[in-house]
C-alpha cells in the first residue's frame, strides 16, 4: 500500500508545471535573505572585466552593464530595457579605499550629517570621521528581457545625477487625458533602453548612462499589462520599507577614482 502512495505522488509531481509550484521552497525566506540586484556600469578597472581576476566575466569590457546578483554582462552598445518603478535619493557613507573602503551608512537628504561635510581637494564631501559622503540617486526599476523580468536597481551619483534628473524630468512631462483632465502618467508606464557612453574630462574618462524613452506599455498585451502591475507592486514595497538595499563599493563610473565631478547644474 504505502509503495502505490509513493508510486502516485511520483506521478502527481512529473506532471506539475511550474506554475503549479510557484513559490515552492521559499516559505522561510524573507527580504533580509536576498539581495536586490544592481545593474551597473563597467569600467577598465572594474575585476569583472580583467581576464585574470577571479572574478572575471565572459563578454565583459569596459563600457558593459554588469548584474550583480545574476553575474551577467550585457553590450553596452545593445543596452538593456527597464521600467522604472520607483526613486529616491540618499547619502552613503563609504571608508575611503586607501582604509579598506566598503558601506557605512545610508542617510536620508534632510538627515543633519548631510551638513557636516567639508568638501577635499577632489571634489568629494568628507564626513568628520573621514569617510566620504555620496549623493546618490536611486532608480528601482524592472529589468526586462525576452518575456521575463526581474527587480533590480540603478544608482547614479557624481557626473551622472544629471542624467538622472532629465530622467526624471523626462518621465514627470509625461501626461495624458483623463475623465477629470490630464493626469500625470505613472513612472511604470513606459520602457526605456538605457545605453552606455564613453565620457570624460580633466580628472580622468569612463562610462556613463545615455537614457532614451522606448514605448508606452501596451495594456492589452497580457506580458507587459503584467510588467505593469509587477511595477506598481515594486513600487509599493519600496515604499513600504520592505526592499532592503545592501550596498557594496560604489562603481568607477560613478565615483572616479574617489573624485566627484562637481554637478552646477540646478536641480529640478
Amino acid at each position: 500500500m504505502a509503495k502505490e502512495i509513493v508510486e502516485k505522488q511520483k506521478a502527481e509531481l512529473q506532471v506539475m508545471s511550474f506554475e503549479d509550484a510557484s513559490g515552492m521552497g521559499f516559505g522561510e525566506a524573507t527580504t533580509e535573505d536576498m539581495s536586490i540586484p544592481f545593474i551597473r556600469i563597467l569600467d577598465k578597472g572594474s575585476p569583472q572585466v580583467n581576464k585574470r581576476d577571479g572574478a572575471h566575466v565572459d563578454g565583459a569590457e569596459a563600457g558593459s552593464i554588469y548584474n550583480t546578483v545574476s553575474n551577467e554582462a550585457y553590450d553596452g552598445e545593445t543596452g538593456v530595457v527597464v521600467v522604472p518603478c520607483y526613486f529616491n535619493r540618499r547619502y552613503i557613507e563609504w571608508k575611503p579605499r586607501d582604509l579598506g573602503g566598503g558601506y557605512m551608512g545610508s542617510y536620508l537628504p534632510t538627515d543633519p550629517i548631510v551638513g557636516t561635510t567639508l568638501k577635499n581637494d577632489k571634489n568629494a564631501d568628507v564626513l568628520p570621521n573621514g569617510n566620504t559622503l555620496v549623493n546618490t540617486a536611486q532608480h528601482f526599476v524592472l529589468l526586462s528581457y525576452e518575456g521575463n523580468y526581474s527587480r533590480a536597481l540603478i544608482t547614479m551619483s557624481s557626473t551622472q545625477l544629471k542624467k538622472s534628473r532629465r530622467w526624471l524630468t523626462q518621465m514627470n512631462a509625461l501626461t495624458a487625458m483623463g475623465k477629470n483632465g490630464p493626469y500625470t502618467l505613472p513612472m511604470m508606464s513606459h520602457l526605456y533602453k538605457l545605453t552606455t557612453v564613453p565620457e570624460q574630462n580633466d580628472m580622468g574618462s569612463w562610462f556613463g548612462w545615455t537614457i532614451n524613452k522606448e514605448r508606452q506599455i501596451d495594456l492589452s498585451d497580457s506580458y507587459e499589462k503584467h510588467l505593469f502591475e509587477a511595477g506598481i507592486a515594486f513600487a509599493q514595497s519600496v515604499q513600504a520599507g520592505e526592499v532592503e538595499v545592501k550596498q557594496s563599493n560604489p562603481e568607477q563610473s560613478t565615483v572616479n577614482n574617489g573624485t566627484q565631478e562637481k554637478d552646477d547644474e540646478v536641480p529640478f
